[in-house]
């Protein structure tokens, strides 16, 4: 009975939410395509929906569930590779697709920055130079790293542009995702705005608390 009450509770329509920026959702849609005003998603709740969430289609959720077994298939492929070719030492390489999982997450990006670039571009060349060279320890290690990197990369990627283009058709989506503090909305002018505070013109504001601070 709670659970009921509290899904009829939840806002459906723009005109519900509080501190949201545009008077309706048609407006919102107007002011997107003309390039007035940008959604933004957060990478996680992207994810999440993705994998099993409103209005993700079958196709968007097996090539996650694909992507995400990358996680463990490569190193079962690699482990694999060392028994057949019996290289035992390249069982001592292991733990660097746990290292590299862990760097090439685009949430690292900000943090490692020209770091986390050159350990990808280390990873290419090293897999172009094993190739190329015949190496073949190498070009399986690298090749191992890069398939890693790619599926990091793609399915954070599918996930965020795929809820973005669901958000803006269907707005009960998008007022579940305002509510949650997964949505933020960029206007041309550099303002932003999320469920929680806004920032305007280098100002930002908290709703809850009424305090402005600089940006």
């Amino acid at each position: 009975m709670e659970k009921e009450q509290e899904q009829k509770s939840k806002p459906k329509h723009v005109e519900e939410l509080e501190y949201f920026p545009f008077k309706s959702f048609d407006e919102l849609k107007k002011r997107v395509n003309e390039g007035v005003a940008n959604l933004g998603v957060d990478r996680s709740a992207a994810l999440q929906w993705i994998q099993n969430g409103i209005y993700s289609t079958s196709w968007q959720r097996a090539f996650a569930l694909f992507l995400g077994s990358l996680t463990f298939i490569v190193p079962i492929g690699l482990i694999i590779y060392i028994v057949v070719t019996q290289i035992w030492l390249l069982l001592l390489a292991l733990p660097l697709l746990l290292i590299g999982f862990f760097i090439f997450h685009p949430g690292q990006a900000m943090l490692l920055g020209p770091i986390r670039s050159g350990l990808i571009l280390l990873t290419f060349g090293g897999l172009i130079w094993g190739f190329l060279n015949g190496i073949g320890w190498l070009t399986a290690l690298t090749l191992s790293l890069a398939i890693l990197w790619y599926a990091q990369r793609t399915i954070y990627r599918k996930a965020v542009d795929g809820l973005l283009r669901a958000a803006i058709q269907h707005e009960d989506l998008l007022c579940i995702l305002w509510s949650g503090n997964a949505l933020n909305i960029r206007m041309y002018n550099g303002d932003s705005y999320w469920s929680k505070w806004k920032t305007e013109g280098g100002k930002s504001t908290h709703y809850d608390t009424g305090n402005t601070y600089d940006e």
